[in-house]
């Protein structure tokens, strides 16, 4: 089907770019541009004058990486490019144990796996407006958050060393600061809400979300724009692998071996967002809690079990998405619910 297949590692400033022409994987082309405008239009032209490759016959891969991966995915939507974005930790784990890491590296990995794996190749869809909109204000409210609790650090810190005066002068002096801050908080959350309503899509999708208990509206509204409305990772374990959920043994031959653990590589944001979902699932769903309790009283340790609660959030997640039918506790999907 394809050619040709380029691997690209995205960094903020750079991309690093390795080329297979002509499916001859012992000698790639490397060049590095800058993640620009100006940089994605250099390699366009270095791509066709230089290596002479069509666009039409060739594979670009690459590790999803959020926003970096904007200028680069909006250039190939308009060229009409193959895209195919990943998850690190496949591209890791199929082509086993590695030595050494730098960009030029990591960009001759990605490419050597779109070439072994071009059988199993999944086509990137372009992100509608709407989800990159949703995208924007998510991020944007993640920041305003995040300075909000850096303001409000060392006024919890002067309280509890029973200093209120000193927290008082403090709060005094950030005080319009942090009325700006949660009236814009405010407003993006009305923001939020207008966008969920005004597409029919978008909303039918976040009521389905919502339905699971331990899915609340911001974990909704995250997996819906870092899954592409489901369309990336709508197989349960391949989305608890990427929230950092399912954990996988480490091995190499009979050499390398290591214990059962998550990926470090998973999405931080989503995995925050189901830890806590997760301990407000165990006080209000009846059968989550009921095996937490369960697991707990036979000594598991508390942490395992909480993760084995993300993993039944994620399954029951991807059922009602499936299925197109809201959670019932009813019926617990028990196909996809093995309690161990």
């Amino acid at each position: 089907m394809f050619k040709n297949f380029i691997g690209i590692d995205v960094s903020k400033a750079k991309f690093d770019l390795a080329l297979i022409k002509d499916c001859d994987k012992e000698n790639m082309v490397q060049a590095v541009f800058d993640n620009t405008q100006k940089g994605i239009k250099a390699m366009a032209r270095f791509l066709e004058k230089e290596c002479q490759v069509q666009l039409s016959d060739t594979l670009f891969c690459m590790e999803f990486t959020g926003i970096y991966c904007r200028p680069l995915t909006t250039f190939m939507t308009e060229k009409e490019c193959n895209v195919w974005l990943e998850m690190p930790v496949n591209i890791i784990r199929s082509l086993g144990l590695q030595r050494g890491k730098n960009d030029r590296v990591d960009a001759r990995r990605i490419a050597l796996y779109a070439y072994k794996n071009k059988e199993d190749i999944k086509l990137w869809k372009p992100q509608r407006d709407v989800i990159l909109k949703l995208r924007d204000l998510l991020s944007l409210r993640e920041r305003l958050i995040s300075s909000r609790k850096s303001l409000m650090a060392p006024i919890d810190e002067l309280i509890a060393m029973g200093d209120k005066q000193g927290a008082a002068r403090v709060k005094r002096g950030c005080k319009l600061t942090l009325s700006s801050i949660e009236k814009e908080i405010e407003q993006i959350d009305k923001d939020l809400d207008d966008t969920i309503k005004n597409d029919p899509q978008l909303k039918e999708l976040y009521s389905l979300a919502t339905s699971v208990p331990g899915v609340g509206k911001y974990t909704a509204l995250f997996m819906i724009c870092y899954t592409n409305e489901f369309s990336i990772y709508n197989n349960p374990k391949q989305l608890a692998c990427y929230c950092g959920v399912a954990p996988f043994e480490y091995t190499s031959g009979s050499s390398v071996r290591g214990k059962t653990r998550v990926s470090h590589m998973a999405n931080k944001v989503l995995k925050r967002m189901l830890h806590m979902g997760a301990l407000s699932a165990i006080t209000r769903d009846p059968e989550l809690s009921d095996y937490y309790q369960r697991k707990i009283a036979l000594g598991k340790n508390k942490m395992l079990v909480i993760n084995a609660v993300r993993n039944k959030i994620i399954h029951r997640l991807c059922a009602v998405i499936k299925r197109g039918n809201e959670y019932q506790p009813e019926n617990l999907f028990k196909e996809h619910l093995v309690l161990s």
